[in-house]
């Protein structure tokens, strides 16, 4: 298998190029150096922009879509048609189903490259902040890891309430979610109405070096430069245009140079022209940006809506100030009135900020001066090398899946849903499998925009555990009761021991609080984990195969609440012909089919809380020893006694022969049941000659103490 880890950048951009694309682009050659494969997907690809070549000359595969989909869709497999409908599931909205238009060519084509190639990470590359809804599902169908990078929130452009509920989905999901602006994670939050502890704030890439240029001289006037594309909706020039045409500015010694390309340059044009303007002129597109620093005094950017503008970032680096909206993340870049000038996207409001800023003209100068110094202090060097470092730690971080099943506890489950929400480790999955409820559980996980939710027929704990292990994504495995709840440290303690060790599960000590809300230490009152507490006083102790064949044979210290599972260490699902023991016949097969190492931590990370409806709770202690230790530990026996050695075969026997032994007093004496009795008796003397004599001898003991007709014969 190959080991190189490869990285895909998809973007989610319709035009050859634009600022959204610089800060991926420029992190491709540090991944490159840190050795990852790189593939870059777009709707189309136009393979003669200067940008793709480039991307091409560092053998970055480019991948167009549209044109992979077509050929993709010539030899489709049976898998990728069911991954189709999986996706169609997904991404159907009620309007889309009645329209035949809506054209899925590009995301199925990502799809189809998902199926034939393995991916580290997929890095969905946004213009705004939710048009990576279609590519994020085809993620999340194909269980394929992915960050999302967002260049752009606005006020105004709010998702469908369809998409919106999709797309909150998809950022839940997301390994991490960057923005280039603080403002713009803030109102993703509230547009989507969740609390994302998965984000990280990165910055654009600065593309000149940082020192004041050469100021230039003011005998004829001062120059502005609009540098952006020409998008009236996002960069707001016609904003401008209507305050240049007020005649105190067209008298003034000022002039401004529209610099840029767009599908709106005819329009500002002609408006420009409507307005009389004779103080403003279009350059269209400068490729090279010091050239303009060295002949303009400012910038001037009354954008409606940004993330954190190229163009700005570009002007303080050659010491340029600059007269800016308060929009995306301007105002984290611009101290007003120290180095540049806000004001509000509106006619009213820039027309103040400029008038502020033309009182101060003979400052500007200096203004840009402290401009460039504010930059070189806020913003990285190399914001691309690292970004770059980010994801190159976020292909090495590992994704926990945490699986509640529950049933009708709906006043217990939402603490158990809070105690993960509040675990240190940060890339966790929340999946409550509900195991048929008829309370209102459905309602509880609906509070949790984090979790999950998957509504199951009734079939048993196991069931909705195999169940939520299907929808897992997780290369680590917890299981939850919903009656537990875990401390913070939890997943991170456990998540350190089993990584620094390379171990196949790790557990922790418990808690258990009674009806009485008294507390229980229970590694203290665990017989099988004896002998090993004598012998170790640490806090972390590490099991080999030998150990662990031992503890496991006749007891399970480790229930499902408290283990942290490697995935790929799994040789089977959760047992549903097991009444109890479940979690220790899935621990059976890792320990008994393979070479297998643990640990478990001496520390207290969880607690059980006893409210009378657990499996054990309103049982009598030995009908859950009939549960636990006669019915399982047989089936267990027969489940791996080809896998015992001879002595542990022995050993297990022994043990069976006991529980068989007290099983028989217990049904005779408490519940007075002969024929039972005897046919316990019976069992302990097959599974073990001399404990079974013994027992057969003292049933017929006890039966000549009861007169024959206190006896119930079943």
């Amino acid at each position: 298998m190959n080991s190189v880890k490869k990285i895909l950048f998809v973007s989610t951009m319709n035009e050859d190029w634009g600022g959204s694309e610089e800060l991926w682009c420029r992190t491709i050659p540090h991944l490159l150096k840190m050795n990852y494969n790189i593939a870059v997907c777009k709707a189309t690809i136009n393979f003669e922009h200067p940008e793709f070549i480039k991307l091409m000359n560092l053998d970055v595969e480019l991948v167009d879509l549209g044109k992979y989909a077509k050929r993709s869709r010539q030899s489709i497999t049976e898998p990728f048609k069911r991954s189709v409908q999986i996706f169609k599931s997904l991404r159907n909205t009620p309007q889309e189903k009645d329209s035949e238009d809506y054209d899925r060519t590009y995301e199925l084509g990502l799809l189809a490259y998902l199926k034939q190639h393995e991916v580290s990470l997929a890095v969905i590359a946004q213009g705004i902040n939710f048009d990576g809804l279609g590519y994020g599902n085809i993620c999340l169908a194909e269980n394929v890891p992915y960050a999302l990078l967002a260049q752009k929130a606005a006020e105004i452009h709010w998702p469908s309430h369809i998409d919106r509920a999709a797309m909150r989905n998809v950022y839940l999901n997301a390994k991490k979610a960057y923005f280039v602006s603080k403002h713009n994670c803030h109102l993703t939050e509230e547009q989507f109405s969740i609390h994302l502890r998965n984000t990280e704030i990165v910055c654009n890439p600065v593309k000149v070096k940082r020192y004041p240029r050469a100021y230039p001289g003011t005998q004829d006037g001062f120059r502005l430069a609009c540098v952006g594309r020409y998008f009236l909706l996002d960069k707001g020039q016609d904003i401008l245009i209507r305050i240049l045409s007020q005649q105190k500015w067209k008298h003034r010694p000022l002039s401004i140079s529209f610099i840029g390309a767009g599908i709106d340059e005819l329009g500002l044009k002609e408006l420009a022209k409507f307005c009389n303007l004779e103080n403003a002129e279009f350059l269209g597109y400068q490729q090279n940006i010091e050239d303009i620093w060295d002949n303009f005094h400012a910038l001037i950017l009354p954008s409606r809506f940004e993330g954190s503008p190229l163009a700005l970032l570009e002007a303080m680096a050659c010491g340029r100030t600059a007269i800016a909206s308060n929009a995306g993340g301007i105002s984290e870049l611009i101290c007003d009135g120290h180095t540049g000038f806000l004001g509000e996207p509106t006619v009213k409001s820039f027309d103040e900020a400029m008038e502020r800023a033309w009182d101060r003209r003979h400052d500007w100068k200096q203004m840009g001066s402290d401009a460039c110094d504010f930059l070189q202090e806020k913003v990285p060097p190399l914001p691309e090398l690292k970004f770059a470092q980010s994801l190159d730690s976020l292909c090495n971080e590992k994704l926990i899946s945490v699986i509640i099943p529950t049933y009708n506890r709906a006043a217990m489950v939402e603490k158990a849903i809070t105690s993960v929400l509040a675990q240190t480790y940060p890339f966790v999955q929340i999946i409550v499998a509900d195991d048929g409820s008829t309370d209102e559980t459905s309602a509880i996980c609906d509070k949790y925009p984090q979790v999950n939710y998957l509504k199951l027929a009734h079939g048993g704990q196991a069931h909705a555990r195999n169940e939520g292990l299907k929808f897992a994504r997780g290369e680590f495995i917890a299981s939850l009761d919903s009656d537990d709840t875990w401390e913070p440290q939890f997943l991170e303690r456990c998540f350190e021991i089993i990584g620094k060790n390379e171990l196949d599960f790790v557990f922790t000590n418990w808690m258990e609080k009674n009806e009485t809300n008294e507390n229980i230490e229970r590694f203290s009152m665990c017989k099988v984990l004896k002998d090993v507490l004598a012998q170790n006083t640490e806090d972390t102790v590490l099991l080999d195969n030998m150990q662990l064949r031992q503890l496991y044979l006749t007891g399970c210290p480790s229930p499902s609440s408290s283990l942290l599972i490697n995935r790929k260490s799994l040789r089977s699902n959760w047992s549903s012909e097991f009444k109890i023991a479940d979690d220790w016949c899935l621990l059976m097969d890792m320990i008994y089919t393979r070479p297998c190492k643990a640990g478990f931590t001496q520390k207290v990370l969880w607690t059980k809380n006893r409210d009378g409806k657990n499996i054990y709770d309103g049982k009598d202690r030995m009908e859950v020893m009939r549960d636990l230790w006669v019915h399982d530990m047989s089936k267990l026996f027969s489940r791996f006694k080809a896998k015992f050695t001879k002595e542990e075969t022995e050993r297990i026997k022994l043990t069976l022969s006991r529980n068989y032994l007290q099983h028989s007093y217990y049904e005779l004496r408490m519940k007075k049941r002969l024929k039972s009795s005897i046919k316990y008796s019976f069992l302990s003397f097959l599974a073990n000659k001399k404990a079974g004599s013994f027992a057969f001898l003292s049933v017929i003991r006890k039966i000549k103490n009861f007169k024959k007709r206190s006896f119930q014969f079943n």
